[in-house]
């Protein structure tokens, strides 16, 4: 280990990415919410760098588990950020979701760049405000956008079952965002107004691989911030409580077309933990 928390292999993999997607300027911090910036054109045709399933499964676990740690976070933080009832509730549901995102990536050869993140702004997990616009403003869209970048790519690959995982992934993580800004207007901030306000979701990356650089240049990864560790997921689903249970849908379903058995349609692995599940949840 490093002094700063890291091991070398982590240190050595940031350096990679930065290297790797060092061209594409493409999020950029402002305030509590993101910016898209203009990919710089260079005298020549801008390339980008082709990913193998293995690099978008790798870097699509990753964010994940940023994810589980943020959510974590914030429910064991519950009290300073006020998240009661329905808002505590959808929080906890989002959590088991990503970490189910996880264990699917996982199950099939999945493996983070680093479980070790940081918090650029400590008011993420103690002001209410910061923490939801965070929400609705960088991390979803941001998360909305990579798999959107990933459809695309196992599209090029031509795998489409590939890709109609990663549209079913990246259709909860719209759900979420639309939620955090309805958790916006309920909470008295009128900017989530209607929750719901886009009619197609923005295409803002190129490449999966351009998450990692944005992660980076938000301080998520790599930062100067406050380190946060992916917890794990027995404390993280311990954090969730009995919304574990409420959740459904807990691994992708596949409906193939008739007679196709090409390898354009792999039989993926589905994680073997399993869930209790209860019958009501209600919110005080």
């Amino acid at each position: 280990m490093i002094e700063d928390g890291t091991t070398p292999y982590e240190r050595a993999m940031v350096s990679h990415l930065r290297t790797r997607v060092g061209r594409s300027q493409f999020l950029m911090a402002a305030g509590a919410g993101i910016v898209a910036a203009a990919y710089p054109r260079a005298a020549g045709a801008q390339t980008t760098t082709p990913e193998s399933v293995q690099d978008i499964l790798n870097i699509a676990v990753t964010a994940e588990h940023l994810a589980v740690t943020l959510l974590t976070a914030a429910v064991q933080n519950a009290t300073q950020l006020n998240l009661t009832g329905l808002l505590l509730a959808v929080t906890q549901a989002a959590l088991v979701e990503e970490q189910l995102h996880a264990d699917f990536l996982e199950a099939n050869g999945a493996k983070t760049l680093t479980d070790s993140f940081t918090v650029p702004d400590p008011k993420i997990l103690t002001d209410q405000k910061t923490f939801l616009h965070t929400l609705a403003d960088t991390a979803e869209p941001l998360f909305i956008a990579a798999y959107m970048a990933a459809v695309r790519e196992f599209t090029d690959m031509k795998q489409p079952m590939l890709a109609k995982f990663a549209y079913q992934i990246g259709g909860t993580e719209a759900e979420h965002r639309a939620i955090v800004r309805a958790g916006l207007v309920v909470t008295g901030d009128m900017s989530g107004d209607p929750p719901n306000n886009k009619a197609f979701e923005t295409n803002a990356l190129t490449t999966v691989g351009d998450a990692t650089k944005a992660l980076m240049s938000l301080g998520f990864i790599g930062g100067t911030g406050q380190a946060a560790t992916y917890p794990g997921r027995t404390a993280a689903l311990a954090a969730a409580g009995s919304l574990v249970g409420a959740v459904t849908q807990t691994t992708p379903n596949s409906t193939v077309p008739a007679g196709v058995t090409t390898a354009a349609y792999p039989v993926l692995k589905q994680p073997r933990h399993h869930h209790r599940r209860r019958s009501h949840h209600r919110h005080p």
